[in-house]
């Protein structure tokens, strides 16, 4: 099973995320953190979502790109869920950890499509390796006031990137919706 759970920052993606690998009855239930921290709020929100999975029994594993393989080293992956937090985070770490990576001189729509479908078949790759994947994403307005070029991308290449990998998802939980509907 593929779930994806999308919202907006602090809706409660992460407890429902956490509750749905929960319940897969899976003996290993993994925690795939692509944070790439860099300051104190960074720090503050791992400690808060470290202390949500306290006493849980998931396995944390930090990893901020090239997921596809993390399990390729563990015997039990095909018998595993993994929850991966988050694909806005992934995103992130491609668009901006790159030093090669020139938002002023680039190719925009090439580069957008270019990261979108990276981190997509990054996604798509590790699902066909475990039993069960949740996927933890965020949703950004798109014409949101203030952002300069790097976040009007950034939010851009994200958007494209939650296109490409809910299709392949069995179950979308999208917390706008439901508290909308």
């Amino acid at each position: 099973m593929i779930a994806i759970v999308i919202g907006k920052s602090n809706t409660g993606k992460s407890l429902l995320a956490e509750k749905l690998a929960l319940e897969t009855g899976d003996e290993k239930v993994y925690y795939l953190a692509t944070m790439n921290v860099m300051d104190d709020a960074g720090r503050e929100r791992v400690a808060k979502h470290r202390k949500q999975r306290d006493g849980k029994g998931f396995i944390t594993i930090e990893k901020q790109k090239d997921i596809a393989g993390i399990l390729d080293d563990k015997g039990d992956a095909k018998a595993s869920t993994v929850l991966l937090e988050c694909v806005a985070n992934l995103v992130s770490n491609y668009i901006f950890d790159d030093p090669d990576f020139d938002i002023a001189a680039a190719d925009l729509e090439k580069a957008c499509d270019d990261i979108a479908s990276k981190a997509a078949n990054e996604i798509k790759a590790l699902s066909e390796n475990v039993h069960n994947l949740i996927i933890v994403t965020n949703e950004y307005d798109p014409d949101g006031e203030g952002y300069d070029d790097a976040t009007r991308f950034y939010v851009k290449t994200l958007s494209r990137t939650n296109e490409l990998i809910t299709p392949f998802c069995d179950e979308v939980h999208d917390l706008l919706k439901e508290i909308e509907g």
